[in-house]
């Protein structure tokens, strides 16, 4: 069968709009949520022909991963959960991420914070252990620092045997909220035991809340210094440019 050149022309920029076209990424309830007993994970997509693909070792979804039919049973203490859409002849989605975190990590005593906050001051230093994470509303559940740098001497009623850290931190660059450019953790003495760097924020990001783990050498701890670095100044492709932003903390973990 011959088509005529017209219907020709039509079927091949509709098969190259499709080709050209993104699908939404999945949708879930949380990003970030506190391990328990029984805890599932569910995502949606609805469109005829579309798949949801997923892993839940923090790699990449592919189109060879497992197709998402159920919920998804989650066992492990810690676990990033990240799903992507796919369908024939569309490009896949951007992924969505679901962070899995430990509810019963070792209590801790106290957080000392220097500088305090001023203005975004929440609960004190208890919001950062009251197990309440903050959603996409920074004027509840967020401690807001407009400082470069800020310290966090965490204590524990006694010695520890650790072995990771995490913290929850916010990205709203609209609102002149960024990610940390770097984190360090040192113990009692000023020893450097764990440090990670994060690039330059190069263009504009979707708003999230996201937990950074760093790994410890396992040991037995007493307390724990960590040094938050900001970014000096926004980016030059910001509004702010040149002008220093904030960064916004809800929960320091430890296990």
């Amino acid at each position: 069968m011959k088509l005529h050149p017209i219907l020709f022309l039509i079927f091949s920029l509709s098969s190259s709009t499709a080709q050209t076209l993104q699908l939404a990424p999945p949708q879930t309830p949380q990003s970030r949520i506190f391990a328990s007993p029984g805890l599932k994970i569910a995502f949606d997509f609805r469109l005829q022909d579309a798949e949801i693909r997923y892993t839940t070792d923090g790699s990449e979804p592919t189109e060879n991963d497992k197709i998402f039919t159920t919920p998804i049973a989650i066992n492990d203490l810690v676990a990033i959960v990240k799903a992507k859409s796919f369908k024939p002849r569309f490009l896949p989605s951007e992924t969505t991420t679901v962070q899995v975190l430990p509810y019963q990590s070792c209590q801790i005593d106290s957080i000392n914070m220097t500088p305090t906050p001023k203005k975004h001051m929440a609960n004190g230093w208890k919001t950062l252990t009251d197990k309440r994470l903050g959603d996409s509303n920074f004027k509840q559940n967020w401690l807001g620092f407009d400082s470069t740098i800020i310290n966090l001497a965490v204590d524990f009623s006694k010695k520890q045997r650790l072995s990771h850290i995490a913290i929850g931190f916010l990205r709203q660059q609209k609102s002149w909220i960024f990610l940390p450019a770097a984190i360090e953790v040192y113990d009692a003495k000023g020893k450097l035991l764990t440090s990670q760097h994060f690039p330059d924020e190069a263009k504009e990001l979707p708003n999230s809340a996201e937990i950074i783990s760093l790994d410890l050498s396992k040991h037995r701890y007493k307390s724990l210094k960590i040094k938050l670095i900001a970014l000096p100044t926004l980016p030059e492709w910001h509004s702010g440019a040149s002008n220093s932003g904030w960064l916004f903390l809800d929960e320091v973990m430890v296990w």
